[in-house]
């Protein structure tokens, strides 16, 4: 027995046998650390996977990741924001049910509604809202920082909706080439905030019939416009005159 294994050991086929062996065993132990460049690579795999990622979860669960103070607004972000232009231009104004898919579904012009009943007195109160928050933000512009001391500071002063302002330009999603607005309304309420773009109501809502979410349409529908155009007029008379 002694002698055959012996022989054995130079064997063709033993020998092949122990070879494989011991490449496995090395491929096991060999460990190496990642590289700055395997790092790098990861780390843009890791965005890529992100940015797929929020083409199918959309808005709802990126706003729940990423916003320590979520908006009130149903979708997680303000009324009148869509997925991308290439995205929506491609349905025209009127699509037809079978080009809708998971990409393109938020797009305005699946929820266009020219019918919609209250379209006129729900226009004509959200007007009415931008239109005094615009008034308040030109009072604002004329006081100094003394005179909003005077009237109490920061908060004393700020309105119900407020306007901000951004640098970029957002285009609009259903016709080519037309700039849709770069501002934001914003209303904080119940510990959330209310907004929408200032392209909403005379792009989408009036020139082509976008019918708004329906907590966005019961909140201008609650507004009281009276009490926020009293409110201006009562901070206008205790520090503008001044």
């Amino acid at each position: 027995k002694k002698k055959f294994d012996a022989l054995d050991e130079f064997s063709p086929s033993t020998a092949k046998t122990k070879e494989t062996n011991k490449k496995v065993k090395k491929k096991k132990t060999d460990h190496k650390y990642p590289t700055k460049g395997d790092e790098l690579y990861i780390a843009a795999f890791v965005a890529a996977a992100v940015s797929t990622a929020a083409k199918f979860l959309g808005p709802p669960i990126l706003a729940a990741l990423t916003s320590p103070q979520q908006s009130k607004h149903g979708i997680g972000q303000c009324e009148g924001y869509y997925p991308d232009t290439e995205i929506c231009l491609l349905l025209g104004t009127s699509p037809e049910w079978f080009q809708r898919n998971r990409e393109n579904a938020e797009c305005p012009q699946w929820k266009i509604d020219t019918t919609c009943e209250g379209k006129d007195a729900f226009i004509e109160k959200l007007k009415g809202i931008e239109t005094v928050a615009k008034e308040w933000e030109d009072s604002l512009a004329e006081m100094d920082m003394d005179t909003i001391a005077k009237c109490g500071g920061q908060e004393a002063v700020k309105p119900p909706v407020w306007i901000r302002r951004e640098r970029g330009v957002a285009w609009s999603r259903i016709q080519e080439g037309i700039m849709a607005g770069n501002s934001e309304y914003h209303c904080d309420r119940d510990g959330g905030n209310m907004c929408w773009t200032d392209a909403l109501l005379p792009m989408y809502v009036e020139q082509y019939g976008f019918k708004p979410s329906k907590e966005f349409h019961v909140f201008v529908s609650m507004f009281d416009l009276n009490s926020f155009r009293n409110a201006l007029q009562e901070m206008k008379t205790r520090c503008v005159s001044e």
